[in-house]
C-alpha cells in the first residue's frame, strides 16, 4: 500500500478514536481501533526505516555514477580542447546540467521525506494523547 495513503487512512482512524473517546461509549471499538493504529504504525515504521536504508543506498550509487560521469567528461574535454566549436555556439557544461537535474530530483525526494516524517510525527502525537487518555489496564 502507498505509505501516503497508509498515513492518512491512519489519521483518519485516530480522528474517530478521538470522536468515540469523546464521546465515552464504545470501549470496546476503541480498543480494537487503537490496537489496529499501534499495529499499522509499527508496521509504518518499518516501512519507514527500509525506504530510509534503500535512500541511503542510491545516494551511494549516484555518487559512484556521478563519479564516473565526472570522469568521462573530464576525458571529452581533453578531447575537444583546443577545438574551435562548430557555428560558434556555446559549450554546455555537462556537469552543471547534471548537478542542476540531480538537484531537482534531490528536492523532490526531500520533500516527499518530510511529508511523511511530518505526517508520522503527528500521528505519534495523536497516539501518545490517545494512550494517556486511556488506562494501560484497558488495553
Amino acid at each position: 500500500m502507498d505509505v501516503r495513503a497508509e498515513i492518512l487512512d491512519l489519521k483518519l482512524r485516530v480522528e474517530d478514536l478521538e470522536t468515540t473517546a469523546e464521546q465515552s461509549a464504545g470501549l470496546d471499538r476503541q480498543e480494537d481501533l487503537l490496537r489496529e493504529i499501534v499495529d499499522r504504525s509499527r508496521k509504518l515504521q518499518a516501512e519507514i526505516a527500509a525506504v530510509k536504508a534503500q535512500l541511503a543506498h542510491a545516494q551511494v550509487e549516484i555518487r559512484e555514477e556521478f563519479s564516473a560521469v565526472g570522469t568521462e567528461v573530464a576525458g571529452v574535454r581533453r578531447d575537444v580542447s583546443g577545438r574551435p566549436v562548430a557555428g560558434g555556439a556555446e559549450k554546455l557544461d555537462i556537469r552543471e546540467e547534471i548537478a542542476v537535474e540531480f538537484g531537482a530530483i534531490r528536492s523532490e525526494i526531500e520533500h516527499e521525506f518530510n511529508f511523511l516524517r511530518s505526517e508520522v510525527l503527528d500521528l505519534g502525537i495523536k497516539l501518545e494523547r490517545l494512550l494517556q487518555r486511556t488506562p494501560a489496564d484497558d488495553l
